[in-house]
């Protein structure tokens, strides 16, 4: 079986696998996230209305506090004969636009004084009737009356305190509107639509129903309590789930919250409760699984139609590489394929690449480092074969040079002689300082005191063509770890290499300039420059540009750099001439 249908087999089986794996998860996990996200904002939405509530409480305390002390409340001492409370407490009625629906003022003795609306002076029951709940704002008496039967009203009463005597004159009774409480039950919760059902309601401290959301109520659940098992005192996590038949609903997911109060008020021990179907909260993890097996049906067709694409298309790459492998034994010039891809087989061919090209320097290298054999082995042989007849044909040619009865042609003559002896000569010391084994003596040195060196010891060379050699350090110090005869060794090669190529009243400026972890030096002239298909080539051994040239000086740079595990590199400089650059290492752990 071929790699594409290996491919293509395993592409089917993976992704419809992996789609069917992943539908189960989600879908088992769906429900358990979901009813954690709606336990969460049923808890919020809880904590919500009741603290709304209890703002809206404080408020209506606030309002009788108040009112309590205005001085047309001491009319009850007169009976209120000019019926200036009443219309009083008639303004403020209907100055609330039926927040409040009456207002009551009351003697000691309970006895009707003045009322905002006559047919509701008998609505409420005595004041120390039982149903009456007592609680203290800023150290005063409130009491609060919310089990009358068949009202849409819940009362408050405050002591009326007689402004001239010490004792009370009387009581303020007020009945606050259930609908704005109502109002707030009514809100939907964060992930159901507008026009859904809310079932919320508020339960006082015997766990009866004082207010609920417009279903609720409907199914005539105020003023009565809640099942037993709904216990909403003993569980911390404020979110349960039920399981009490409730409405024709078996199931309910319920959450609660405590009043706590609002400043000074420290609240009524009331609860809201907010309840979701459990059926309802889940019934999209169910929409859900429809479209999940709709989702099976077509990834088993996508994966079929796409599987056989997808596999041609990655074992195409690797019939290339394969097919290039087989060219490349035969054709050595053979191109790598050029993989338009990402991924395992892009980095396959670019490694394939890098190793091909990785091969070709190491041809590169053996054939340099033979090249370095074969200096090395004629430097042995010349060093002494040729050295001592070179040595004795230029000092007779000296000694023939003290004749006085010799020619011109003879004087000419003697002098190529002790030319050419003297070339011969560089020639072998070329040759052994380029086969000699380096040994770096390290210390720490100034470049800038080398650099300022060579240009002094080649400041006489410049001067018979004018060439201006000059120096811009730009490093704060430039001490470093090198050896002093080698490093001088190699500018003196680079300055006279571009002295030797420069015209008559041209520059050479060097440069250097420091990083945090190198220095950098760029030896620039204007000369002619070197072609970019000779810049590789011009620091092997033998390559020269000049005819009286043998090649040597630029290699034996280049080693010594690597020696001071530096770098060197040929550019271009701005003058269209050459430019050197060399980075050298900062730090001391070479030092030997």
């Amino acid at each position: 079986m071929t790699i594409r249908y290996r491919l293509l087999s395993s592409y089917i089986f993976i992704s419809l696998t992996s789609s069917i794996l992943i539908t189960l998860m989600f879908f088992m996990h769906f429900s358990s996230v979901l009813t954690e996200e709606i336990e969460s904002n049923l808890k919020i939405e809880a904590l919500s209305m009741m603290q709304e509530i209890d703002w809206h409480v404080f408020e209506r305390i606030q309002n009788i506090m108040i009112w309590k002390n205005l001085e047309v409340m001491q009319d009850i001492r007169v009976q209120d004969i000019d019926k200036r409370l009443a219309y009083f407490l008639r303004e403020i009625s209907q100055g609330y636009q039926g927040m409040y629906p009456f207002l009551l003022a009351l003697d000691n003795k309970q006895q009707f004084i003045a009322a905002s609306d006559m047919p509701f002076q008998r609505k409420l029951p005595n004041i120390e009737h039982t149903s009456w709940q007592t609680i203290k704002v800023s150290s005063q008496s409130i009491f609060i009356q919310t089990t009358v039967q068949e009202s849409s009203f819940f009362a408050l009463a405050v002591p009326i305190p007689d402004q001239f005597t010490s004792g009370n004159l009387g009581y303020l009774h007020t009945a606050v509107d259930w609908d704005s409480i109502n109002r707030i039950l009514e809100s939907p919760l964060p992930f159901q639509q507008q026009d859904a059902n809310s079932y919320s309601f508020v339960v006082d401290q015997n766990n009866q129903i004082i207010a609920a959301s417009k279903v609720l109520r409907l199914s005539g659940l105020l003023h009565t309590q809640i099942p037993e098992q709904w216990d909403l005192v003993h569980t911390d996590k404020g979110v349960q789930q039920v399981t009490t038949p409730f409405l024709e609903t078996d199931t309910w997911l319920l959450s609660w919250s405590t009043s706590t109060g609002h400043r000074s008020y420290s609240g009524l021990g009331w609860k809201v409760v907010v309840m979701i179907p459990l059926d309802h909260a889940l019934e999209p993890v169910f929409d859900m699984w429809q479209i999940l097996l709709v989702f099976i049906a077509f990834t088993t067709l996508l994966a079929a139609a796409v599987s056989f694409g997808t596999a041609r298309r990655i074992a195409k790459p690797i019939i290339q590489l394969a097919q290039f492998t087989r060219d490349f034994r035969h054709d050595k010039k053979s191109k790598p394929p050029l993989i338009q891809d990402s991924g395992e087989i892009a980095e396959l061919s670019e490694q394939f690449t890098l190793m091909i090209n990785n091969l070709e320097k190491s041809q590169q290298d053996m054939v340099r480092m033979a090249k370095f054999a074969v200096i090395a082995e004629m430097a042995a042989t010349m060093a002494h074969e040729i050295r001592t007849p070179l040595g004795i044909l230029r000092s007779s040619a000296q000694m023939l040079s003290r004749e006085k009865n010799l020619s011109p042609i003879a004087e000419e003559m003697v002098g190529f002689i002790e030319s050419e002896t003297t070339r011969l000569n560089d020639l072998v010391s070329s040759l052994l300082a380029s086969s000699r084994p380096s040994h770096a003596q390290f210390a720490m040195y100034s470049l800038h005191a080398v650099i300022t060196h060579a240009i002094e010891l080649l400041a006489p060379q410049a001067e018979k063509k004018s060439i201006e050699l000059i120096l811009h350090d730009r490093c704060l110090q430039s001490n470093l770890a090198f050896d002093w005869d080698q490093m001088l060794q190699v500018f003196l090669n680079l300055i006279v290499n571009a002295i030797q190529h420069v015209d008559v009243g041209g520059f050479i400026t060097i440069e250097m300039n420091a990083t945090p972890d190198t220095l950098v030096i760029q030896v620039n002239d204007d000369g002619a420059g070197v072609p970019d298909s000779l810049k590789e080539s011009i620091f092997e051994p033998f390559y020269t540009s000049r005819q009286e040239g043998i090649g040597l000086g630029l290699m034996v740079v280049q080693k010594i750099i690597n020696t001071h595990h530096g770098d060197i590199s040929i550019s271009d400089s701005q003058s269209n001439g050459a430019c050197f650059t060399i980075t050298l290492p900062v730090n001391k752990e070479h030092i030997q």
